[in-house]
């Protein structure tokens, strides 16, 4: 404890120095979403709720909340990982009921407060379904799934047509000995990043990118290292690719990097990362916004959620947003 108190007052100090010579960040000219789970006011043991979040010139507020089953605090529903479509209406997350059962994806309307019927997605309830990503119009679903009847017997990659309610073929051939998962859709529904654990891959973990329309796979050498890659996030147009690695010659522990794929270069992100871990990047649509989770030892709990602005290169406040307990898993998408 008192180690960490140490550590907190020296980080603190540090940044606290470069913030003061700075004058805080003034809100965005435009609406911003955000999306991002969170364990506040729950029981033991914790079971997120997906919250969301309004961020605009006259500042920010939360938004309401996913409605949980039955039971209030008391319910046993973990909700994780929403994806936004790209008007805010529509939350793509997954959902696990108790400690044992699978996780099923799910799509909450936030204009008629109610889930989407689904079919064919949730067929077998014992299956793990996680980490569900949309496109830009919210017609397609690409999410991984642990030992899917029909599919790889370990973690693989499916996509949903969520306009038709109907599965599709897998975008990816099973291989029975790796593991994809982490899927990232391009807002135009052509591109889906994910994470592999693949055979001469660079690293433990690389991150590998799908062109949808003819099954072809880049293996992305000029942005794998021989450290893991995970949580990758696609612009609207899959220009650029967020995700984070705890590759050395970063900031400390893991760090969010950056890279346009058009260009075949790094995009530098001043001030965002920081002696702490950065983790689970998510860009809106235009790539101007990056949201984020950080573990900085100065901040309101043991994980909060960050928002970057690219254009002016400073981090955005978002008053009211985090709590004292985990909030995490953020999405973020600027509201037309």
């Amino acid at each position: 404890m008192l180690l960490r108190i140490f550590l907190a007052l020296s980080v603190t100090g540090i940044w606290g120095a470069l913030a003061a010579a700075q004058p805080p960040a003034s809100p965005p000219g435009e609406g911003l979403l955000l999306a991002f789970a969170s364990v506040r006011g729950r029981n033991k043991p914790p079971y997120p709720v997906i919250y969301f979040y309004e961020l605009d010139a006259q500042g920010g507020r939360l938004a309401g909340s996913i409605d949980s089953v039955a039971g209030g605090i008391n319910a046993t529903r973990a909700d994780m990982h929403p994806s936004l479509s790209r008007d805010g209406r529509f939350c793509a997350f997954a959902a696990q009921f108790g400690v044992t059962d699978g996780g099923r994806i799910e799509i909450w309307d936030r204009s008629e407060k109610r889930m989407l019927p689904l079919k064919e997605i949730n067929d077998f309830p014992n299956v793990h379904q996680m980490t569900p990503s949309f496109a830009s119009d919210g017609s397609l679903v690409a999410f991984a799934a642990w030992g899917r009847p029909g599919g790889s017997p370990r973690w693989g990659l499916y996509l949903y047509d969520a306009t038709g309610r109907k599965l599709l073929p897998s975008p990816r051939a099973i291989d029975p000995a790796v593991d994809d998962r982490m899927p990232a859709l391009s807002g135009d529904g052509r591109l889906l990043a994910f994470c592999s654990r693949v055979k001469g891959g660079a690293g433990s973990t690389d991150i590998l990118l799908c062109h949808l329309q003819d099954g072809t796979v880049d293996a992305l050498s000029n942005v794998n290292s021989p450290h893991a890659e995970l949580q990758p996030s696609l612009s609207g147009d899959g220009r650029l690719l967020a995700f984070c690695s705890d590759r050395p010659g970063g900031q400390g522990g893991r760090d969010i990097y950056l890279y346009d794929l058009a260009e075949r270069q790094w995009v530098p992100l001043p001030g965002l990362n920081s002696p702490n871990a950065e983790q689970s990047p998510s860009l809106s649509a235009d790539g101007r916004y990056m949201a984020f989770v950080s573990e900085r030892l100065d901040a309101t709990g043991e994980k909060d959620v960050y928002l970057y602005d690219r254009q002016r290169q400073t981090l955005l406040p978002l008053p009211g947003l985090n709590s004292r307990d985990d909030d995490f898993d953020p999405c973020v998408v600027v509201l037309p």
